[in-house]
């Protein structure tokens, strides 16, 4: 009667020794995802800093409106990061606590949440720069003058 003997576990590594490959790269893919939320964040706040300038000056020109509106909608963005990093985060974790190989449909439902995450974040940025600008500035640039505001009824 030979009795079968478990798989050995992985050795872990001493405080001293490096990860192993997929270990760093799991690290570093839990890093990055975090500076996209920080940049994320502060991306709202550079929003709501501009809003309180705009608020703070008084005018009230239809290009500030504009940019307010736009700066508005990348806080919007700000969440719709956070929710798709979170939603891949916890697929994730799910898969390692419960020690199963990531099945097809879970690892297509974490690439896409960190796909919207990724545009989210991106047209976040574009949104945080035009809104601040158009805030900024005294007059509208003429090409929100004449392709944009035209949109709007001249605001």
């Amino acid at each position: 009667m030979s009795e079968a003997t478990p798989p050995a576990e992985p050795p872990k590594p001493s405080p001293g020794e490096a990860l192993p490959p997929e270990g760093v790269g799991f690290d570093l893919l839990m890093y990055g995802n975090e500076q996209i939320l920080q940049g994320s964040d502060t991306g709202t706040l550079v929003a709501f800093a501009a809003l309180a300038y705009q608020q703070i000056r008084g005018k009230g020109e239809p290009h500030h409106s504009l940019g307010c509106g736009i700066l508005l909608l990348s806080v919007l963005l700000c969440a719709i990061v956070h929710f798709s990093v979170g939603q891949a985060y916890i697929g994730r974790a799910r898969s390692l606590l419960r020690q199963k190989a990531e099945s097809r449909r879970s690892r297509l439902l974490r690439r896409t949440s960190y796909g919207f995450a990724w545009f989210a974040a991106s047209t976040q940025f574009l949104f945080v720069i035009a809104g601040t600008l158009l805030i900024i500035t005294e007059k509208p640039p003429a090409f929100v003058q004449k392709y944009v505001m035209p949109w709007f009824g001249g605001l």
